[in-house]
């Protein structure tokens, strides 16, 4: 499984596009997609977290998106839309519940507390095997035009 920190490594101006627009400390929201059980798309607002060069975010155990993720780790993350800038990232990849206590503390820090408070929030780190960054040239116009920053460089398929 790819770390966030691995991708950041790689492609910093990649990395530093998408966290400008995640913020990464628990208070932006972004949009997680899930695998139902009959193999369609669910999706859900989280508020990612990055902390110690990984990307984790906060999930309610009563909510389907958990079962979601405990039977089939897949996800799809989307960042929310940024209508001054025209920009935006999407980022695929295997999420792990993790249940170690320190690790839980970290995140719950690099949100200030925000995140993470109750036993029924099940943190979960999301792997990185695709990440999408737009950003549009001539937003709201006709020449509207988007650029690509991929990584790893060839998202085909």
């Amino acid at each position: 499984m790819t770390s966030w920190g691995e991708v950041a490594e790689q492609a910093p101006e990649l990395a530093d596009a998408c966290l400008r627009l995640l913020r990464g400390d628990g208070a932006t929201t972004a949009y997680l997609a899930t695998v139902r059980n009959d193999g369609g798309p669910r999706v859900h607002p989280v508020m990612p977290v990055v902390a110690a060069g990984n990307l984790y975010v906060f999930v309610v155990t009563m909510s389907w998106k958990y079962q979601d993720l405990l039977r089939d780790g897949r996800y799809a993350l989307h960042s929310s839309p940024s209508i001054g800038d025209a920009e935006e990232f999407y980022i695929t990849g295997p999420a792990r519940q993790v249940a170690v206590s320190e690790t839980r503390e970290m995140v719950r820090a690099a949100c200030d507390q925000q995140l993470g408070a109750h036993d029924f929030e099940a943190l979960f780190e999301l792997g990185v095997d695709r990440v999408l960054h737009t950003r549009w040239a001539n937003w709201g116009t006709r020449d509207a035009w988007p650029h690509y920053l991929k990584w790893p460089g060839d998202l085909s398929g």
